[in-house]
């Protein structure tokens, strides 16, 4: 009941921690602005929830997050169909190929930076404007990693997918300082190895040396991949009221992954 009648946008709830975000949304009576660049997973995410939960309240858009036209257009949706929104999760991410900096792709260096730091940064642009111009107090929640604050942990010897997720806990950081008074609250989740579709975008031309350099070093990453159900109700824990003293944190959630 904490939650009922509150409306949260996700982004990438196509698949893996996103869509289980969403549907944890979903599960807590929280209206629910979904967006996805793939058509084809928006309209089976669809039909999942019609069966699931009938009584839900969503507003799926189609959306690309690189795109600033997209977002406008998802944030005029939002406020139109509901009013205000008073979660944010940015969850849609891209990885590199493991590259190092030496062997990296200029193209790709752009593309990871545009979808894991750019993307979460303009939609947190649009939502301390909406939550202000609405009078809400607000919680944003940025899906980063291990790899933000590290330079060598399980797989980030790739330089852009780590650069990335140094640049967003920057932009979660500076958030928390600058729109505390205001009632908003921004905090990242340092997440661990989790079993997501998300290595997908680099499964072809993977750089071997780095993907070998990884395994051998982290050989228990797979063994240690942390459970999507839960790190959902971390996301939604960090959105709810109960959290109110937390700001600005980047929270560790790797199954500790990093404690050695």
């Amino acid at each position: 009941m904490a939650h009922k009648g509150k409306t949260a946008l996700v982004t990438g709830i196509g698949s893996g921690l996103g869509q289980v975000i969403a549907e944890t949304m979903l599960k807590n009576e929280i209206n629910l602005v979904g967006c996805e660049i793939n058509s084809a997973s928006i309209a089976d995410f669809k039909a999942k929830i019609a069966a699931a939960y009938p009584n839900a309240t969503s507003l799926l858009v189609e959306c690309d997050v690189t795109s600033s036209s997209a977002l406008d257009d998802l944030f005029a949706q939002a406020e139109k169909t509901f009013g205000k929104v008073d979660y944010i999760v940015n969850s849609a991410g891209i990885m590199d190929k493991f590259d190092p900096v030496g062997d990296m792709d200029e193209q790709m260096w752009e593309r990871v930076m545009a979808v894991n730091a750019t993307a979460p940064a303009m939609i947190t642009k649009r939502a301390v404007n909406l939550m202000i111009k609405t009078s809400t107090k607000g919680s944003i929640v940025n899906i980063c990693s291990i790899a933000g604050f590290r330079g060598f942990s399980a797989g980030e010897f790739r330089a852009a997918y780590t650069a990335s997720k140094h640049a967003l806990v920057g932009v979660t950081k500076n958030t928390a300082a600058f729109y505390a008074p205001k009632g908003i609250r921004c905090n990242a989740i340092m997440a661990g190895a989790m079993a997501t579709n998300i290595a997908n975008h680099f499964v072809n031309g993977v750089n071997t040396e780095g993907f070998a350099l990884m395994q051998k070093t982290f050989p228990e990453v797979v063994a240690r991949a942390c459970d999507l159900a839960k790190m959902a109700k971390l996301v939604l824990y960090l959105c709810s009221d109960d959290a109110e003293m937390i700001n600005g944190a980047t929270m560790t959630a790797d199954c500790a992954m990093t404690s050695n």
